[in-house]
């Protein structure tokens, strides 16, 4: 039986043992790893799971349950486990549905079909090559830590209202974290990934950057103290700008009041310059797909035009609540979890100027590639230590930084906006941003 039959097979059985509604979520994923650590290839392992989550209605009570079992037998046990499960349960006064059937857009690049032809001695070779890149580059640089990943992902899922919906996918992604050190000298810890839907990867770009990174905070030094503007590079603005933005659009925090930007509708949230759509249809976008975790059709969905907030993030229920259509963004962990409000492709759109341009617009700064320290999603504090950085003085790059730490409130720094660049790229939370130029921000350096 397919994957499909299995999820019909479920909320059939669910079907016959009376539930109000049911919702069945099937999936099989193969992924295929390659680890280094302490400056070598360790293994690779190959792994796959697969199994089915059932979620049932009877009198707005909900019940939930999982198998890994892909049988008749087990899915039926299953179900009745369900049921059992939501018998049991509270209702929930503000359930109303699952959702209905709608048609769904035709995403392109989502699978791969060459991607997902490759086998793990193929990773193996893709990991040797962002190995040999760091090699290549310097022999200063060495590799401390890195993973490279491929998986390939089907998924269906059904409900008894007539939602019926299925989807391959692939996705590769690899980073390296390495650190150059002489006679004398050790650099700091510096990080590089690639994500990508397709063959279009780049290991040697990898390993050339991160061995790049590395020789060049060679022989960093201790910067001064100062209130003033920070360049952030992709990975860092998403961590400190983009994960508060989007936590706060998150329909479900809205609903319980945890959301800064409650209420905020049509209200001016940040820099006039920022633009942001969550866009489950972009082609080949690292969270694209053609249905979200229940079924539902996704969108583009626009959140902040020109600094003005206009729209939340909806799965059915918290869209429900409000009596309006999901955006859908009901996303799920795997087959064992629930679905839960969450961004697709969170894209912060391009400015116009190169990263060079940005850097000769600053006086007095620093440039931070990456970020290590906590955000709280909620309030918008941030407080860490900004890695692979470097002084900005008069519009050029100086030296390297060892002990800086940044720190602010990131909604005021969305406020803050001075420019935004045009080298947008995708971050592990599916969140596409440039180069982000801010003002305002603390910076302390070591004492």
């Amino acid at each position: 039986m397919s994957l499909e039959n299995f999820a019909e097979l479920a909320t059939e059985k669910c079907k016959q043992l009376e539930a109000d509604g049911a919702e069945a979520f099937a999936q099989h994923v193969r992924t295929t790893e390659v680890v280094l650590e302490r400056g070598e290839i360790q293994n690779e392992r190959s792994k796959r799971h697969e199994g089915i989550g059932i979620r049932v209605v009877k009198r707005k009570k909900l019940g939930f349950a999982f198998t890994s079992e892909l049988s008749k037998h087990r899915i039926s046990k299953t179900c009745q486990e369900a049921i059992n499960l939501a018998e049991a349960a509270i209702p929930n006064p503000d359930w109303r549905s699952l959702p209905t059937p709608t048609k769904l857009p035709k995403v392109p690049g989502v699978f791969d079909p060459k991607l997902a032809s490759l086998e793990a001695s193929d990773v193996l070779d893709i990991a040797s090559r962002a190995y040999d890149a760091v090699k290549d580059y310097d022999p200063r640089a060495f590799i401390d830590d890195g993973k490279f990943s491929l998986t390939v992902a089907d998924t269906a899922v059904t409900n008894t209202l007539g939602v019926n919906a299925s989807e391959r996918s692939t996705l590769i992604n690899g980073f390296l974290v390495c650190a150059a050190k002489e006679t004398g000298a050790a650099s700091s810890f510096t990080f590089e990934y690639d994500i990508s839907r397709s063959m279009d990867f780049h290991p040697e770009r990898i390993g050339e950057q991160a061995a790049k990174k590395a020789v060049g905070s060679l022989h960093a030094e201790k910067g001064r103290s100062f209130t003033g503007q920070v360049l952030l590079e992709q990975d860092p603005a998403s961590r400190i700008l983009f994960y508060p933005a989007f936590y706060s659009v998150n329909a479900d925090q809205v609903q319980r009041g945890r959301s800064i930007w409650q209420g905020k509708i049509d209200d001016e949230v940040a820099s006039s310059a920022l633009t942001i759509i969550d866009d489950g249809t972009r082609p080949a976008g690292i969270g694209s797909s053609s249905f979200d975790d229940e079924g539902v059709p996704t969108k583009r969905t626009p959140i902040a035009l020109g600094g003005v907030l206009k729209n939340y993030l909806y799965d059915s229920f918290t869209a429900q609540k409000e009596e309006r259509e999901s955006t859908g963004n009901a996303r799920r962990e795997n087959y064992q979890s629930l679905p839960e409000v969450a961004a697709s492709n969170f894209v912060v759109k391009e400015g116009k100027k190169k990263i060079d341009d940005l850097i000769s617009e600053v006086e007095h700064g620093i440039l931070v590639g990456r970020f290590s320290g906590n955000v709280r999603p909620d309030s918008g504090e941030f407080s860490g230590i900004a890695k692979q950085a470097q002084l900005i003085e008069g519009g050029q790059l100086q030296n390297s930084l060892k002990g800086t730490m940044i720190s602010g409130n990131a909604f005021e720094a969305l406020h803050n906006i001075i420019s935004i660049g045009v080298e947008s790229r995708p971050t592990f939370q599916r969140i596409y941003t440039p180069p982000i130029l801010v003002d305002k921000i603390n910076i302390v350096a070591e004492t």
